[in-house]
């Protein structure tokens, strides 16, 4: 079986002096737990990891789940194929955007599933790299600060002087067709320089697992899955329940799925 490419992060570093609140976009409706055969599970995800993002005060220290050195959003790590629906039909490339080694409509639709269920994780982690925190070497002593008194601190990482070069780093797993309002809010080109807020938030302590169950609608360049996200209360006394939404993937140049409606379930 290929080795593939899988996603490794650690916790997030509150070192902004604001933290980031969870959004949730999109509807999204209630409804039981559903037992699909051609469903494809995957744990929640570990948030973002910063193990090479250098610090200069004690309040930016990093804590790494693992001894991975992250470059970029999408850095990976061999491993095997995410599910073993999917076969040898695709795999993670090296920025963690899905490739199939061959035409997409000759696969039957738990390979899809199963495909999908693998660029939902990605989608996940980079979501959170580039929205909590920052995926990027920034120093702390130099900052800037918007209109509201919030402070952004100046990325240090070599190649990163330009917003367009946080987009280019952002838009390798996910689709240009579904533009992202968060990047504008969190970083800001100055000076010749790039600044991120580096924010920080907690993840849902609800949140179990999330789990594509089927494909809704489908085009010659997207596919629109259904996505189920579990939360278990169950540890706080409280009544677990399920929240159903979209996940699309944009298909480019004849085989890389990109993210395209995707909402983050933690």
């Amino acid at each position: 079986m290929k080795k593939l490419l899988s996603l490794i992060a650690a916790a997030a570093v509150a070192v902004g002096a604001v933290s980031c609140s969870s959004k949730k976009e999109g509807s999204s409706s209630q409804s039981s737990k559903a037992d699909t055969t051609e469903a494809v599970t995957t744990m929640q995800p570990v948030p973002a990891d910063h193990s090479r993002q250098t610090t200069t005060t004690a309040a930016a220290s990093t804590t790494a789940a693992a001894e991975t050195t992250v470059t970029t959003a999408a850095a990976q790590e061999a491993t095997h194929q995410p599910d073993p629906l999917g076969g040898d039909a695709f795999e993670y490339n090296d920025d963690g955007a899905v490739v199939f080694d061959k035409p997409v409509e000759d696969s039957d639709d738990k390979t899809l599933i199963a495909a999908a269920q693998a660029l939902f994780e990605s989608a996940g982690h980079v979501q959170m790299l580039f929205t909590v925190g920052c995926p990027y070497k920034v120093d702390y002593d130099n900052y800037i600060e918007n209109d509201l008194g919030w402070q952004f601190y100046r990325i240090t990482e070599s190649g990163i002087s330009r917003f367009s070069d946080i987009e280019d780093g952002y838009y390798k797993v996910f689709s240009r067709r579904y533009p992202s309002s968060e990047l504008s809010e969190l970083y800001i080109e100055k000076n010749g320089a790039v600044y991120a807020l580096c924010g920080n938030r907690g993840s849902n302590i609800y949140y179990s697992s999330s789990r594509i169950t089927g494909i809704k609608s489908r085009t010659d360049d997207e596919i629109v899955f259904t996505v189920e996200n579990y939360y278990d209360g169950s540890d706080f006394d409280q009544e677990s329940y399920t929240e159903t939404d979209d996940f699309s993937v944009v298909i480019e140049n004849g085989n890389v799925w990109k993210a395209g409606q995707f909402t983050l379930p933690y």
